[in-house]
């Protein structure tokens, strides 16, 4: 994988990883090139309060320019700019411990950019509520870029991981899935975006019950086909997705980008940096309560019901999570199609999540799980 910081360090490994998660953003819309290394100038590896400011001014700088244009009827510029604002503010807000008081406004800031952008800009979309547990799961709901006449398209989950926002995915590959005639579910789940920040909800073992309610909200829509509906989900999702088909049958196809057959024995354990995080979206406030808690968060005897088709994708050098999760997950499915696709350096996508070769990984896999659901 790319490295901008060059050090032979951890941090050096998860700046860069960080920064080439946006290089991705960029070619959706979400981020633009020059602008990204114009931040990465001014931060030093491993230097959080360095990420923060060059990412929180660059979104200032770039919000101006939004502003200017809206105030000039410019839409489409003004749009687009306000999206780059939304990925630079939620970039100074992701460095930011759960507790820390510049969160919840940084947070409050890329959301407003998010949705003055997605208003300007050409994109159709619903925002939606999902009812859970006495909860509001709000998300959005998008409708394929076109579809064939009479016929209700298909329709993928697209959950985020560990305290992800939704909204990023439009950048991740949901125009990529609407492009290709599907239509797309996003939501704030337990542990992630609003729910956790605003809503105080942390995530849970149990996280099929939150598809389940997904699938119940979709069963309501007349505008999607109910037998076709698939599931794409990615680095804490990696784990949440194969659960979810292990008890949702509803769910006619699965792709796992990168796997987490074990969040505390593959995660938690071998990869200290996200301690306090995965302490703050469990709800747990100490190393010895988080332990206690991600204990439930596996997948073993899980997978024996699992009935649809599931690819598996994984970075062979994952920083995060070993390959060896993803073998351990492939080995237990039960079904006979399934696919495990592991990406080295020759080719691209070794880092987590492939982030090394989005544009490749993201098409296959889209491509893989609407072949399945017809």
């Amino acid at each position: 994988m790319f490295q901008y910081w060059t050090e032979d360090t951890r941090e050096s490994v998860v700046f860069s990883f960080h920064l080439v998660w946006l290089f991705y953003e960029a070619v959706q819309g979400g981020a633009d090139t020059n602008e990204l290394f114009q931040a990465a100038r001014k931060i030093r590896s491993g230097n959080s309060e360095d990420w923060h400011d060059a990412f929180y001014d660059l979104g200032d700088r770039i919000k101006a320019i939004a502003d200017e244009a809206d105030a000039a009827g410019h839409d489409v510029t003004a749009g687009q700019a306000y999206w780059r604002a939304f990925t630079y503010y939620r970039s100074a807000e992701r460095v930011l411990p759960g507790k820390d008081p510049r969160k919840l406004p940084m947070y409050e800031r890329c959301i407003e950019c998010f949705y003055k952008g997605i208003d300007l800009t050409p994109h159709v979309y619903e925002r939606i509520v999902i009812p859970f547990d006495g909860h509001k799961l709000e998300g959005l709901f998008l409708p394929p870029r076109s579809q064939a006449k009479g016929t209700p398209p298909p329709v993928i989950i697209f959950p985020t991981g560990a305290d992800a926002l939704p909204e990023e995915q439009l950048f991740r590959g949901a125009q990529e899935m609407t492009a290709r005639g599907a239509a797309v579910l996003l939501f704030n789940g337990p542990g992630q975006g609003k729910t956790i920040r605003v809503q105080g909800v942390p995530t849970i073992p149990d996280y099929e019950r939150v598809f389940t309610a997904a699938v119940d909200y979709l069963c309501t829509r007349e505008d999607v086909d109910h037998e076709r509906i698939g599931l794409i989900g990615g680095s804490m999702a990696g784990y949440y997705a194969p659960r979810a088909v292990s008890f949702e049958h509803r769910i006619k196809g699965c792709v796992v980008w990168g796997a987490l057959y074990d969040v505390l024995a593959d995660l938690y354990d071998p990869y200290p940096p996200l301690h306090e995080q995965l302490q703050w979206i469990t709800g747990t406030k100490s190393d010895k309560e988080a332990r206690a808690y991600l204990a439930d968060f596996n997948l073993k005897g899980k997978l024996a019901n699992i009935t649809c088709p599931m690819l598996v994708t994984h970075g062979a050098r994952d920083h995060m999570v070993p390959a060896s999760s993803a073998q351990r997950l492939f080995d237990e499915i039960p079904v006979k199609d399934k696919t495990l696709r592991l990406y080295d350096d020759e080719v691209g996508g070794s880092g987590h999540c492939s982030v090394d070769n989005w544009t490749q990984v993201v098409a296959y896999q889209i491509d893989w799980l609407l072949d399945r659901l017809g």
